[in-house]
Parts: C-alpha cells; structure tokens; sequence
C-alpha cells in the first residue's frame, strides 16, 4: 500500500493537550472535559530523534503539524523538535494548524525564522469565533499571528463555516487581507450542529439546527451506556465502488503523539483504546484486530506501515457486514 521508502509526506499529532475546549471535537465531550480513552502526553525531542532519523527526513517534503486531539502550543519542546526537523532537511515544508491563543512572542518568532507556514484557526470575528473554539481568546490569536507575520511568517487564517458566523465571512476575509495573512482557507468540517456544554457541563448554547436533548446527564448518560455497533452506523448506507486513498496519493503517513503509526488521521484515533456511544466506536472497533505493531518507538516505521496491507484488503469487500471499512468509504470512498 505505502512503502517506507515512498514516504512523503508526514502527518504528525505534536501533543493531545489542549487549551481550547471545542464542543465538537473528540477530545472532550461537548466542551465538557472527559477522555474517552486517548492518551494525554506530548510527542518529545526524544521521540523526534528516534522515530525521524536524519536519512528519513531527507526524504520528506513535508511535516504536517495538526493532532486529532491536540494543539502544538501544549508542547514545550514543540519549537525545537521544528528546529531538528529543519536542521536535517531546509527544504522540508512544515505546515501548523493551531488555535493560536498561548504561548508568547518569542514562540511565534521561532516559528517564523524556521520558514514554517501556520494556519491560525480563526472562527469568525470577537463576537462569534469563541462560540466554537471555547477557551480561547480571538485577540490572543489575533495578537499572535500578527507576531508571527511581522517576522516574516506565512500565515493562513482558516475558518470553519457555521451558521452562526457565516454572515462574517467577507469582513473576515477583508481582516486577513488588512493583516498581511498569506491566504484565507474555508472548511467544512463535519462539526456543526450540537448542543455546546462548559466545564461544568451547563449547557451554554447550541450550534446549528440542532434539536436533541440538551441537558447534561441525559446526554451525559447516554454517551456512557450507548454500545454504537457497525449496523448502527450502516443502517441504508450503500458501500462506495471506489476507494481513492489520500494516503496512497499523497504518500503520507499519520504520526499519533505516543508514537503510534496510520495512514492517515481519519484511521488514527487510538483504535485501541477509544471511543463509546458514538461514531469513532463502531469505526475503531473494525480497525482494533487490524492495528498491531504500529507503534515506531517500539518497532521501525518499516515494520510501522505493513499493517497498513491490512486495510487496503478490505476495499474489495462488498459489505460492511464482511468487513468493508466505513471509515475509508466515509473518507475516501466515491
């Protein structure tokens, strides 16, 4: 499917720390903090140096810096496993997706002399960006991508599309024109509609056209005893003809924070380990017995990427019942 020495491309999941406490975002629970059996540490220098040696790095083109679960402002060493990057490889394009509301000048600073490209996740203006990307400030993010521009980094605003602050997209760009932004991306994520709980679980708003249950121990509860088997989430689906793989054309590889090795972020959400009462359950549960040695500080990316084979054999299945992949067809599939 991938072979080590075709590797291009790397998909690196730097912490699975963070700052913002993003309703929809599987490292917490509707904004409420609760872990649903991922790791909670930081990728090291240490590991940097054993998993990217010096020949592999040469032959990469790029290091995507965007976790499932994290944020590279969490990481204390985040700029210097950069600087090792770069040190071996000053063709290497190092691209960041980060919430932008920590750290201070002299971090962004580094960021822009190591010539890496940072995509500021700006969610509209002060008076909507927040109603998603909880926990952060949009005058922290602004003050610190106007750092990172004026000591010559290229910046990207990126802004995912709700419904709340879609009437803000043109002064939003107009923004990012007047700041020196290098380019302004819109997403859509698949994140928008939910109710929105705080730490406390109080439930404080709602995104999109949602009408369920709001209340924090009805959707608490059934978050806890839901058991999401394939057939639930297959129900009237149809299985896709064709699997076109990012991976495969991108020839990419997605690095989890413990070290742990997928082919791309979609089939890297510790299958291991997590999920319950929702999607990534039923999606985990058909790549656990596929996933075995996967993790690079305990076996060489090499051996790392030959259960990726194991994937690949599934897109000739006809049904999901037999083991076909939702998650491949969810993301790939056409």
């Amino acid at each position: 499917m991938i072979e080590y020495s075709n590797i291009r491309d790397v998909h690196l999941e730097i912490s699975t720390f963070c700052n913002a406490e993003c309703p929809l975002c599987p490292r917490n629970f509707r904004g409420y903090p609760y872990n649903d059996g991922y790791p909670e540490l930081n990728f090291t220098l240490e590991y940097a140096h054993k998993i990217f040696n010096p020949e592999f790095l040469k032959q990469l083109k790029k290091i995507r810096i965007n976790g499932n679960y994290g944020d590279i402002v969490m990481n204390s060493e985040a700029v210097e496993i950069v600087r090792y990057f770069k040190k071996h490889n000053e063709n290497l394009a190092i691209d960041i997706s980060t919430n932008g509301s920590a750290r201070n000048a002299d971090f962004w600073r580094s960021l822009a002399e190591l010539d890496a490209e940072v995509l500021f996740c700006l969610d509209g203006l002060e008076d909507t960006h927040h109603l998603y990307r909880q926990n952060t400030s949009w005058a922290t993010v602004i003050k610190n991508a106007k750092t990172f521009i004026q000591a010559g980094g290229e910046a990207t605003w990126r802004f995912i599309r709700f419904d709340h602050n879609i009437h803000q997209l043109e002064a939003c760009k107009q923004l990012s024109k007047d700041l020196k932004f290098s380019h302004f991306q819109i997403i859509d994520h698949g994140r928008n509609t939910g109710p929105v709980l705080d730490r406390h679980g109080n439930h404080t708003h709602t995104i999109g056209k949602y009408s369920g249950p709001t209340e924090f121990k009805v959707l608490f509860h059934k978050k806890q005893t839901d058991n999401v088997l394939l057939e639930d989430i297959t129900n009237m689906r149809v299985a896709k003809k064709v699997i076109t793989c990012s991976a495969i054309k991108d020839r990419s590889i997605y690095i989890a924070a413990n070290g742990d090795v997928s082919p791309c972020c979609w089939t890297g959400f510790y299958p291991q380990t997590y999920g319950s009462g929702e999607y990534l359950q039923a999606v985990n549960a058909q790549l656990k017995p596929l996933s075995t040695k996967n993790n690079a500080l305990e076996h060489s990316l090499e051996q790392c990427v030959q259960w990726f084979n194991n994937i690949k054999q599934k897109w000739d299945i006809d049904s999901y019942e037999n083991g076909r992949l939702v998650v491949c067809d969810d993301n790939c599939g056409s």
